[in-house]
């Protein structure tokens, strides 16, 4: 049989290492990416349909709080949203790999044309039942679990596409606009919602993200089909163990899933738990809004910022940079005590997540074949689908018994340790540069 390597081999051979290109990636503009036809369809679906995702993730959060008060236990709201991420951990730890494994199969394009319209209609069910008031705890766990179901194919779909609509000296832009795509609706979409619960309540919220998902629907059936990779035929589970056991003999791979495992468990769950944050400081919906666009504002500003380094050498050393500030910003957060200083270091905060995911992006893109792309960076949609809720029920109940922001505090700790270990003693990450990617399939000409 075959080794791992000698499978993999035509693949990385043709990436071409060329040390002078690693190191200079070139100079370009953080919108260079929109000068591709697919490449801007794209964003320009995904922007629409994240604000509808961000309007009902502000008008969740903030349900799931007046349910605790409903059933008269306010104190357990924390551990309520923890529930929320815990149905949501479950399954994205279950097909979170296979999510990958299918990404590498299939027609990427489709695939993402059968899960975009499932999440639409799990929006359109939770909508109707919000509105009917037969919404309880429960089914917000069960969709939950369903929508993680969904976006654990959805996202290493999504992610491992991206590549194959730019040039490689467009990666980074391309990758830094995904994420302002993401993180400016995280800025306008509780804003809309903080506005739009009053005439429309939270129901409406949800309707609302359900229409939005057709701007993605529709600019996919525009876009050109995702060309299948024959070479893909192996069994499901040994192409899984093939893209586990490339990451694992890559010592910077391997460091970038175990930051971002310990961010996902300890520090990123903030973002989901800021109802929680809002409740200890004693207010409402409306600066629950704020807080929610005070970190969105952060994060955009964090993702233009990646979307124009892609002439920055060292990304491993930013990675560890970005892992450590934020460690250390989301400790300063947690001793807020004022929707002031608690907008300021949320802001902040996202801020240095984004440049980290960015540059953890980038490394895991440049450094892995087209072949496998979609098995490592399923890697990536565990961590987010799996880890993260997890950590946002395990964050859930330290704030329960602690204090919430006891618990940011804990949580900001332990990544600041992880971090400063990984800058003194983990040279590969540190060191670790840009590298030329495979040109496995054409892209789309610009226009």
């Amino acid at each position: 049989m075959a080794t791992q390597k000698e499978r993999l081999a035509p693949a990385l051979e043709t990436e071409g290492l060329d040390e002078a290109a690693a190191a200079e990636p070139g100079r370009t503009s953080a919108l260079a990416a929109l000068e591709y036809r697919d490449f801007r369809l794209f964003w320009i679906g995904l922007v629409v349909s994240n604000i509808g995702t961000w309007m009902q993730q502000f008008g969740l959060g903030w349900l799931v709080v007046q349910l605790a008060i409903k059933d008269g236990v306010p104190h357990l709201a924390p551990f309520y949203l923890g529930l929320v991420g815990l149905s949501r951990a479950v399954p994205g730890l279950a097909f979170g790999l296979f999510g990958g494994a299918v990404a590498d199969r299939a027609d990427r394009r489709r695939l993402l044309l059968v899960t975009q319209t499932s999440a639409a209609i799990v929006a359109a069910i939770l909508a109707a039942l919000t509105i009917s008031e037969h919404i309880n705890i429960v089914e917000i766990v069960l969709l939950s679990a369903m929508n993680s179901i969904i976006f654990s194919f959805d996202a290493p779909s999504r992610q491992a596409m991206v590549p194959r609509l730019v040039s490689d000296r467009e990666l980074m832009s391309a990758i830094g606009l995904n994420s302002a795509a993401f993180n400016g609706a995280t800025l306008v979409g509780p804003l809309l919602g903080g506005v739009l619960i009053i005439p429309f309540g939270v129901g409406g919220l949800m309707l609302l993200n359900a229409v939005s998902y057709l701007a993605i629907v529709v600019a996919l059936f525009l876009m050109r089909p995702q060309p299948v990779d024959a070479s893909v035929r192996r069994p499901l589970l040994e192409s899984i163990r093939e893209g586990l056991s490339f990451i694992r003999g890559d010592p910077v791979l391997r460091w970038v899933v175990v930051l971002s495992v310990a961010t996902a468990l300890f520090t990123r769950p903030y973002i989901q738990l800021l109802p929680a944050e809002a409740q200890f400081l004693g207010v409402g919906a409306l600066e629950l809004s704020l807080l929610l666009a005070a970190s969105g504002g952060g994060a955009l500003v964090g993702a233009l910022i990646t979307a124009s380094l892609g002439a920055w050498r060292r990304r491993g050393a930013l990675l560890v940079g970005a892992a450590l500030a934020h460690g250390v910003l989301l400790m300063f957060f947690g001793a807020q005590h004022s929707v002031v200083g608690a907008m300021v270091f949320v802001g902040l905060t996202s801020l240095a997540v984004m440049v980290y995911l960015g540059m953890a992006n980038t490394l895991m893109q440049t450094r892995t074949p087209d072949a496998i792309r979609g098995r490592v960076m399923s890697v990536n949609t565990m961590v987010f689908m799996g880890f993260m809720p997890l950590g946002q029920m395990l964050l859930g109940s330290v704030g329960t018994f602690a204090g919430i922001n006891n618990a940011f505090l804990a949580g900001g700790v332990l990544v600041t340790l992880l971090a400063g270990y990984a800058a003194l003693r983990v040279t590969a990450l540190r060191e670790a540069m840009a590298a030329t990617r495979p040109h496995a399939v054409a892209r789309g000409a610009s226009s």
